[in-house]
């Protein structure tokens, strides 16, 4: 045993200290803002070469709404084959729910058949989309359960709007489970801040009042504080992982953000901050808001903030992802087992398992392994290794800790091409 190569798992890919996702609701997107929006952020020719991905709904409720049906749920509205090709091309990682019902209770068995139609059309294409995001106002009774929409029941066995099965049908593991935070998370939460533990008094004084109050199911409990994601119980026994998102607006953080308060929320002193604290932060955002055709795609703060972020994200400061990769990774990296092992002048790092909270204990899929990093002292002998076969390391330098690694290699990058008109 060579005493002196310590293996250590990295808490980000290589060379990156802090992880981002840029995770956006298709509130009244059209196409075209989608298309020239993700071009700008995407493309790494003519735009910034940031790989974030979108959302989309099953069917739209506004004039030119971006979704995948028209609003009788069956006949494909004229984005469908566009939202194939994104999803395909790693552009859209997420749905925003099977509709837009805001200030319309949808009929239940109407719900269930555009989440049937919806299932039976991705099977046809061999499409999957692992992404849930609840969607909009107290009337979409077809979302998942969140803490602050009690009524929100489309997990819940005898209610009328129980699709939860069609739900993981599609794929989905994760979900955002309506909760949004003013600070961004880390898979070690430290955060000594003095508004952090304002906030988390402030927290805890709520939580107190609501119980006084019989509101218990309202408080928010400790996990949801500190921690990026959850695995949480639906209504029907059934496991998803449930994930925050972070939000900063002038108005507070529960206002929709749209591509006009970016400067907010991707500051220079978020970005440092998250650096700092070496931590995670999904993004709530808007990125089709406003519908505005009579001025520039982005004022010039919010375009100096993506400018910002592009090149943290370029100089590898911060790694910035699709939020489906940030959650993947995360999911890896907290419940991976593997074994180290000398294998003659070699040193082996045998991938055993992956300690699923909703599959259970499984051998990882490799695809799932992206960006995966070990510090080593002996990088060129050591190997990466899974069911028997040595995977393809990349042998990198010494990173701002001085200390030398090895990563799997990342998954394509969302392409940019595949949206285009």
């Amino acid at each position: 045993m060579f005493a002196d190569n310590i293996i250590k798992l990295r808490d980000f890919p290589y060379p990156y200290k802090a992880g981002l996702a840029i995770c956006s609701d298709i509130d009244y997107c059209d196409s075209t803002t989608f298309r020239r929006v993700h071009q700008f952020i995407n493309d790494r020719k003519t735009g910034l070469g940031l790989p974030v991905a979108d959302s989309f709904f099953g069917i739209g409720q506004a004039a030119g709404q971006m979704a995948y049906f028209e609003k009788n749920g069956q006949t494909q509205s004229k984005d469908a084959e566009l939202i194939r090709r994104a999803i395909a091309g790693g552009v859209i990682d997420s749905i925003h729910s099977w509709g837009d019902f805001n200030n319309n209770f949808p009929n239940p068995s109407f719900v269930r058949k555009v989440a049937e139609n919806l299932n039976e059309d991705f099977s046809r294409h061999n499409l999957k989309i692992k992404i849930w995001i609840n969607h909009g106002d107290s009337f979409n009774l077809q979302n998942i359960q969140a803490r602050l929409q009690p009524y929100y029941s489309g997990d819940v066995l005898n209610s009328p709007f129980y699709t939860a099965d069609l739900v993981k049908a599609i794929g989905v593991k994760f979900y955002w489970w309506s909760e949004l935070l003013p600070w961004p998370l880390s898979g070690k939460p430290q955060n000594t801040s003095p508004y952090f533990w304002l906030k988390m008094g402030a927290i805890t004084a709520k939580n107190l009042l609501r119980f006084f109050k019989k509101q218990k199911f309202n408080s928010r409990k400790i996990n949801q504080i500190l921690e990026l994601t959850q695995p949480s119980f639906l209504g029907d026994g059934s496991m998803l992982i449930g994930f925050s998102r972070f939000s900063r607006h002038p108005e507070g953080i529960w206002a929709s953000p749209t591509r006009d308060t970016l400067h907010y929320s991707l500051s220079k002193d978020v970005l440092d901050n998250l650096i700092r604290q070496n931590g995670f932060l999904i993004l709530y955002t808007h990125l089709g808001l406003p519908m505005n055709w009579k001025r520039e795609l982005f004022p010039d703060e919010d375009k100096n903030a993506l400018i910002r972020l592009s090149e943290e994200y370029h100089n590898g400061n911060i790694w910035v992802a699709r939020t489906v990769d940030i959650l993947t990774y995360l999911n890896v990296i907290r419940h991976l087992e593997y074994d180290v092992r000398e294998e003659g002048e070699r040193t082996i790092i045998d991938i055993l398992s992956i300690h699923d909270p909703i599959d259970g204990k499984r051998l990882p899929e490799e695809s799932e392994l992206s960006w995966l990093c070990f510090y080593t002292s002996r990088p060129e002998k050591t190997s990466i290794r899974l069911s028997g076969s040595d995977l393809k390391v990349q042998i990198n330098p010494p990173d701002n800790s001085n200390e030398k690694s090895i990563s799997l290699s990342g998954l394509p990058f969302p392409d940019s091409d595949s949206i285009d008109g």
